[in-house]
């Protein structure tokens, strides 16, 4: 069984996800021959050249041209999608049976012609259309899941949606995000950029994005000004405008996954102040399992899910109560060894190959 992921993101990324872990994860299985990785094209307009392909953590990494500029115009990104679908057909070189899985509403046009060769799965990771303020983008992920053979999903929000679009619960699986890390790995020296801020330390580990609620942590940073935010992850400049205001708040920057156990561990309490309603899969919750720390979340469906071991939050009196109780010692439930390896990308990998192997009849 041979597997071909055509993704959004580059390999190279400093910031891994799951576009690249689970394919990480998935070259270990003996069940799989063979995993190809598309990296997102290149644009020649932009000064951008294809980089040449290898071969990483026995995944091999390729990359394809775009032919047209005005991506924007959505015939042009359709004709450069075909294009890149036929190059993509000399990949398909082994008689055993062949995965495609992708993941960007805009590659849905593609998938027609590599369906020549290969089961296709959507993997549903966002609400693109909602995420992005994007209509025409609706359209585009209502055939992604319409027309696959198989499509994952992240949430059980995104599960109902496919089963209604489907109108069958059919080659419809809930796929949940997962965690890199395992639980005891001993991390004794403190990171030198942890140094100079005194405790307590709340950390959050992200991307600052639009999901996330600067009010609220400013909020509680002027009311509780002893308390020090340790952020670890980009954020925009208006974000970091706000936010360095604050002398309890220290915007630590982009840090590679390596580093990431280390930070998390030597902070008190692992905190993710998102904005009320999100939608997702909020990955770094999995990350947080793993550290056995105290974990305080705004209430979402992750934070339902993982249940008792995350303190969900409805307001800034239940972030500040909650914060309060773990810095107390009265701390939550810790998740057990067997808990967090329930989580991780090994056993989402897992699960993977035996749906692939359903797909494929092996």
């Amino acid at each position: 069984m041979n597997l071909l992921v055509v993704s959004k993101e580059a390999w190279g990324d400093t910031r891994w996800a799951r576009k690249q872990w689970l394919p990480y994860f998935l070259a270990q299985q003996e069940v799989i021959n063979q995993v190809t990785y598309v990296d997102s094209p290149s644009a020649w307009w932009r000064g951008q050249a294809a980089h040449q392909d290898e071969t990483v953590s026995n995944i091999n990494i390729v990359q394809k041209n775009l032919v047209f500029p005005l991506e924007k115009l959505p015939f042009v990104r359709v004709m450069n999608r075909k294009i890149i679908a036929r190059k993509l057909l000399s990949i398909y070189t082994t008689d055993s049976p062949w995965i495609t899985m992708y993941y960007h509403p805009y590659d849905v046009d593609m998938m027609d012609t590599l369906a020549e060769k290969s089961h296709i799965v959507f993997d549903w990771t966002e609400d693109w259309a909602d995420f992005h303020h994007d209509e025409s983008m609706l359209e585009l992920q209502v055939r992604c899941v319409k027309e696959a053979d198989v499509v994952f999903t992240v949430t059980q929000t995104l599960y109902q949606r496919a089963v209604d679009l489907r109108c069958s619960d059919e080659s419809v699986f809930y796929v949940p995000n997962a965690t890199v890390f395992r639980p005891n790995e001993s991390i004794i020296d403190e990171p030198q950029a942890l140094r100079s801020v005194s405790r307590p330390r709340l950390g959050f580990i992200g991307h600052i994005g639009p999901w996330f609620d600067i009010s609220l942590v400013e909020s509680m940073a002027s009311s509780q000004p002893s308390w020090q935010w340790v952020l670890v992850g980009g954020a925009s400049d208006q974000a970091k405008a706000r936010l360095s205001e604050y002398d309890n708040i220290h915007l630590l920057g982009v840090f590679s996954p390596k580093a990431l156990p280390a930070l998390m561990q030597h902070c008190d309490v692992l905190v993710a102040p998102y904005k009320q309603g999100i939608q997702g899969d909020a990955t770094k919750l999995y990350d947080y399992l793993a550290m056995k720390k105290p974990i305080v979340s705004t209430a979402c469906e992750t934070s339902t899910k993982l249940q008792p071991w995350v303190r969900e939050c409805h307001n800034t009196e239940d972030w500040l109560g909650s914060i309060s109780e773990a810095l107390e010692m009265k701390t939550l439930p810790l998740a057990s060894d067997q808990d967090i390896l329930q989580h991780h990308w090994q056993a989402r990998s897992s699960y993977v190959v035996e749906l692939f192997q359903s797909m494929c009849h092996v």
